[in-house]
């Protein structure tokens, strides 16, 4: 379930274009092999927001195979350092591989265990954040990341509308998502709320939210 309708995603797909071959040579393995990578649409939507922010120090929540961590690499030059963290000891290997034949080694560092126990070792500020991992953690996630960013640091956090479920149950016939549905539900009434941070939802890919430091 596309959280827009097929014409839309077809159209917007057709206006994507690569950053580089090579990129688009791993996106297509790891859409073969089924491995999840940030959406055309939401690889767009960030390169806007990573030009018009301009960090120097990016954290990323969940590496799978570096394909998000090497755009943001290209997107924001040289002189922007990376740390991206993965859970899946395995992830990480093939997510190192895929970025040192990117050219992109010295500028990603990427950091195996769990999220939030990692972020406790890491020294701020951060001035980009990006999450895409375990759905149900987005508070944990969330919370961690908070206390390793400045003022005017911005959060982002993917897949949030849940290919639709979070707005309405009935794109979950089976009800195998209801504890997902709740946590994330709550996850953005928690965001949204927040008197540390001025937060917007947007549709674009599966539901991306903008959180901006106070």
């Amino acid at each position: 379930m596309n959280i827009t309708n097929e014409k839309v995603t077809e159209y917007l797909d057709g206006l994507y274009r690569p950053l580089t071959p090579q990129l688009e040579k791993l996106r297509k393995e790891a859409e073969a092999e089924g491995v999840p990578v940030i959406l055309r649409d939401t690889e767009r939507f960030l390169a806007v927001m990573l030009n018009i922010t301009r960090p120097l120090r990016i954290l990323e929540i969940g590496t799978a195979v570096g394909y998000s961590a090497s755009c943001f690499a290209e997107i924001c030059g040289e002189r922007t350092q990376i740390v991206t963290l993965e859970a899946k000891a395995k992830m990480c290997e093939r997510a190192e591989e895929n970025i040192r034949r990117l050219g992109d080694g010295k500028q990603i560092s990427v950091l195996a265990g769990d999220a939030a126990e990692t972020m406790e070792s890491l020294q701020p500020p951060f001035d980009f954040v990006f999450v895409d991992a375990a759905k149900s953690h987005y508070r944990a996630f969330f919370d961690g990341a908070l206390k390793l960013c400045r003022k005017g640091s911005v959060l982002v956090c993917d897949n949030v509308l849940m290919k639709a479920k979070t707005a309405s149950e009935e794109y979950d016939p089976k009800k195998k998502y209801r504890t997902s549905i709740r946590r994330m539900r709550e996850f953005l009434e928690y965001i949204t709320s927040s008197a540390q941070v001025e937060t917007c939802v947007f549709p674009a890919g599966d539901g991306i939210s903008v959180s901006v430091v106070k």
